[in-house]
Formats: structure tokens, sequence, C-alpha cells
């Protein structure tokens, strides 16, 4: 099931595991784009009835391609104001914070947990249960963290955002249309 604010664009090219109970929360002037997949172990019999959450912030872009796996009791947060590269994978119960960036092809281990202002390059592998600081970068095949340095204020961070979010969305409007509509 898809819980999106209207001013969030879903494509309709997600795969959501058919078989078992996901829903896929989006907040405000978020994107999701086409083949994103988000799939779920089965239920152990006493969470039969819970079903698996991935929460996506406000103005927030999840990149084609990217992979969540969740459980009844393990969801996936995303927090506002965030970029994820495409061929993302983040594993259950990973929480991501404000204004991070996910570098393409990056994958985040189980229960990891990371900082707002965070910064993951491109391939880089976070363990599982690891902890990221705010306002660092991890990189790497151990996920090496290293000091970010960001001198960026939030409200220069947001403004960013929502500068990028509001061109795609624009873009995507166009694109949407009819062919002969275009020009």
């Amino acid at each position: 099931m898809i819980d999106a604010k209207p001013s969030s664009f879903i494509s309709e090219h997600v795969v959501l595991d058919a078989s078992q109970n996901i829903i896929l929360k989006v907040g405000d002037h978020s994107i999701v784009n086409p083949r994103v997949r988000i799939s779920t172990q089965p239920p152990r019999s006493n969470d039969s009835e819970k079903p698996s959450l991935v929460e996506i912030g406000d103005y927030t872009i999840i990149s084609d391609s990217c992979s969540f796996e969740v459980t009844p009791i393990s969801p996936v947060v995303i927090g506002n104001y965030t970029y994820i590269d495409p061929g993302a994978l983040l594993e259950a119960g990973v929480t991501v914070g404000d204004f991070c960036v996910l570098g393409a092809g990056c994958v985040i281990g189980r229960k990891s947990r990371i900082g707002n202002n965070c910064r993951i390059a491109p391939a880089a592998k976070i363990g599982i249960n690891t902890i990221i600081p705010p306002k660092s970068v991890a990189v790497g095949d151990a996920g090496e963290i290293k000091d970010a340095g960001e001198d960026m204020s939030d409200e220069q961070q947001k403004r960013e955002m929502k500068m990028h979010v509001d061109f795609l969305m624009r873009v995507m409007s166009l694109y949407n249309k009819p062919r002969q509509d275009r020009k």
C-alpha cells in the first residue's frame, strides 16, 4: 500500500513485494523514481498482522533502482531533504537522518543509524548496527568514517533541495503528458 502526500511523485514502476503487507509512506514534495524495490521477509507467526514500513520524509528523492529490505519489526525510515543515488541498498531497520546524501550503489547494513548532514560515498559498505555520527562522511568497503566539516546551514540545504525537487517535479510533469502535448 502506498500512503503518499498529494504533492509527492511516486513512479508507477515502484515494486512492492505483492505477497507481503508493505506500507510505503511518503512525505510532502518527495520523489520516488522507477524501479525502486521494496521487499520483506515472510512474517513470523506473531508478526503476521503487522505491516512492514518504509517511511520517507519531506523533500526527499529516492533515485532509480534503489532497494529497501524491511521486516514487520524493522522499518526503514528516511529523513527530510535527503537524496539517495541510484542502486543504493538499505537493509531492515535502517534510519537515515535529514540532509543526507547516499551515494550510488552503497549498502547500508541492518539496523544502522545515519545522523543528520551525512554523506555516504558511492559503493560504500556500512556494516550491521553501525552508527554514523552527524556531519560525517563514510567511504570504502569498511565504511570508514571521516569528518565532513559541513558548513552549509540547514536553511541553505532546505533551499537547495527544494529547488532540486521543484525542478524535477516540473520536468516529470512534462514527461508524463501525452506525446502530442509535449513541446
